[in-house]
């Protein structure tokens, strides 16, 4: 895997956000894309992972989005603030964001598995859960305990679109970005501001 610097804060403000790719959705996707440029917007510092040919995502997943997250963390500029942003994949890293107290912005979490499921139940943090009525993998945090936002974009798939509607996949999409930003500010906020 590799890290590279998606934007970088124009405050003195030590918030960093990792955004964290699925296994055959990368960073430059559109949901995950337009997060990137918002985080950057909003004064993060965001470091984004991307999926080089060494990396098996099929051997043990859980231990490749934790090292991702970690060296996302390690490769940045130190941080009093943090906030991952996974796809699909990658929100395996859910369990470690919780040992690390580290917040999070699940794209397309994998509710069906089990510790997925316990970690978000026994959470301490504020997350954001969002996922489309029609993915296999979604089940709307009803399995979950429901500890923090779950967000059901309806009729969209593990990908966050509409079939084959583009029109609709891109308002269904803006919906998404102004829920994300909301939460953002929200955390922002309980953490006294621009910290």
């Amino acid at each position: 895997m590799q890290t590279f610097t998606w934007a970088v804060s124009r405050t003195d403000a030590t918030k960093v956000a990792a955004l964290l790719p699925g296994s055959g959705y990368p960073v430059e996707g559109p949901v995950l894309f337009w997060v990137g440029e918002m985080l950057g917007a909003l004064g993060w510092h965001v470091q984004a992972v991307r999926w080089t040919p060494e990396d098996k995502l099929d051997r043990d997943p859980i231990s490749l989005v934790t090292r991702a997250a970690e060296k996302a963390f390690t490769d940045s500029p130190p941080a009093g603030q943090r906030l991952i942003v996974a796809k699909s994949l990658s929100t395996l890293s859910i369990p470690w964001a919780e040992e690390t107290q580290t917040s999070g912005v699940w794209l397309t979490p994998l509710l069906t598995d089990e510790r997925i499921r316990t970690a978000i139940a026994g959470s301490s943090k504020d997350h954001l859960f969002i996922g489309g009525s029609e993915d296999k993998f979604w089940d709307g945090g009803r399995k979950s305990g429901s500890h923090g936002t779950f967000f059901e974009v309806p009729g969209a798939d593990h990908a966050l679109q509409i079939g084959d509607d583009w029109r609709a996949s891109q308002r269904l999409q803006t919906t998404i970005f102004e829920t994300i930003e909301n939460f953002v500010l929200r955390l922002e906020e309980s953490w006294g501001g621009n910290t």
